[in-house]
């Protein structure tokens, strides 16, 4: 296989992207991270009083990462149950 630009610059952009976490995750990548299974994830994002740190694109709930964290920080703190 020859080595191109192009196979090079997709190669890079790819390791960079892995690199960097992204900002927001779906909540299939939200399970995997968290290990919350998914119906309780949906329940926590369609509650308004939970403090799951969801929000709406559309039809489709994104999860913020940082805050994500920090409630995750919090509800253990506070042993909550779920």
């Amino acid at each position: 296989m020859e080595l191109t630009i192009d196979i090079i610059k997709a190669a890079i952009t790819e390791a960079i992207r892995e690199t960097k976490p992204k900002a927001t995750l779906t909540i299939a990548e939200c399970v995997a991270y968290t290990g919350i299974g998914r119906d309780k994830l949906m329940e926590l994002a369609h509650s308004q009083n939970s403090g799951f740190p969801a929000f709406r694109v559309g039809a489709k709930f994104l999860v913020n990462r940082e805050l994500l964290d920090m409630w995750l920080e919090n509800i253990t703190k506070e042993k909550r149950v779920l």
